[in-house]
């Protein structure tokens, strides 16, 4: 979200819906093209009732709501799973770098999370995302272990790292 006097688009958060499927769906092609989930893999997580899934959207305005019903473009979206006292962040992709979707995005599913009585939080994450385990990092997520070839991309094996958070502390700003 950008400051009272900054230039450039606004933005803001807002629990997904099964009528946002399709405009997901659209964004995993572009940002996970070999790991894409479909629009039925999609509509079934968000109607889960153990699920949590966010957007983030940009903020057309009212005038832009008014004329067509809608709102801004999808900039980003993010997805948990509740399962006790542990949840797993299922998803997380952004379309604008550098502006803190990203971690707006797994801000609001730490607090889903803890609403729900997680007392932790876990992630995968491929190694060689280096955007988003510094990210995490900075969030206070910790590497506890390693997939090895989890990913497949493009013919090659990309280990990926699984990360835990504690939920019951808060990070340092």
């Amino acid at each position: 979200m950008t400051a009272p006097g900054e230039a450039g688009p606004s933005w803001s958060l807002r629990p997904a819906t099964l009528e946002d499927v399709e405009a997901i769906a659209f964004a995993e092609l572009e940002l996970f093209p070999d790991e894409a989930w479909n629009v039925f893999q999609l509509a079934e997580e968000i109607s889960h009732p153990s699920r949590r899934y966010v957007l983030a959207v940009e903020d057309g305005g009212e005038a832009e709501r008014a004329e067509t019903g809608r709102e801004g473009a999808l900039l980003g979206y993010a997805g948990i799973m509740l399962a006790g006292d542990t949840a797993d962040l299922h998803t997380i992709g952004t379309r604008r770098e550098g502006i803190g979707i990203g971690r707006a995005l797994l801000a609001w599913c730490e607090e889903q999370a803890r609403a729900g009585g997680a007392e932790r939080m876990l992630l995968e994450v491929r190694e060689d995302n280096t955007r988003a385990r510094a990210v995490y990092t900075a969030a206070g997520y910790r590497e506890i272990s390693r997939r090895r070839g989890y990913y497949r991309i493009r013919g090659q094996r990309i280990d990926a790292l699984v990360m835990e958070r504690s939920l019951t502390e808060r990070p340092a700003p």
